[in-house]
């Protein structure tokens, strides 16, 4: 009696291209956007969303955004951003986005207030913020240090 699969007969598809996926608010239940880069095309991305992830894909619309250049004061022109490929694919089930970590809040909520404090030191004005501010950063700041303690703790 064989068996269905054996070690080494079949071919191995590792594909080396990265797909990131993109928030887009006004697409439907079932449609999902991708960042792609601009060497795929339709074909690639049905057959790498199907065979690595088992997704069923219904339909792949692709949009090509050019690379942006920017011109310096010296008259040097760099990239400010380069080529991609924005896909846009329908599959058959509804698809919604997983929550976004506490993490994150807290670490915007510190970028926040960070920049706050920073921009009242470039006006020259006090360089110490209200009470309730330097509070809310101190708590941020042992959250944040907590949470990295634990992990560190896990990780052990």
């Amino acid at each position: 009696m064989s068996t269905p699969f054996r070690q080494g007969l079949k071919k191995v598809y590792l594909p080396n291209i990265v797909f990131k996926m993109v928030r887009s608010p006004n697409l439907q239940p079932n449609q999902v956007a991708f960042r792609v880069p601009p060497s795929c095309n339709k074909f690639d991305i049905h057959s790498y969303l199907t065979n690595i992830y088992g997704v069923n894909v219904q339909e792949v619309r692709t949009m090509n955004y050019a690379t942006v250049h920017k011109k310096t004061r010296t008259g040097q022109t760099e990239v400010k951003q380069p080529a991609y490929k924005k896909a846009i694919v329908t599959i058959d089930e509804p698809f919604t986005y997983p929550s976004e970590p506490e993490w994150c809040a807290l670490e915007r909520e510190q970028y926040k207030l960070g920049s706050k404090n920073a921009g009242r030191k470039m006006k020259g004005w006090r360089f110490r913020g209200p009470e309730e501010e330097r509070t809310r950063m101190k708590e941020i700041q042992t959250e944040i240090h907590e949470r990295m303690e634990a992990e560190q703790g896990r990780k052990k």
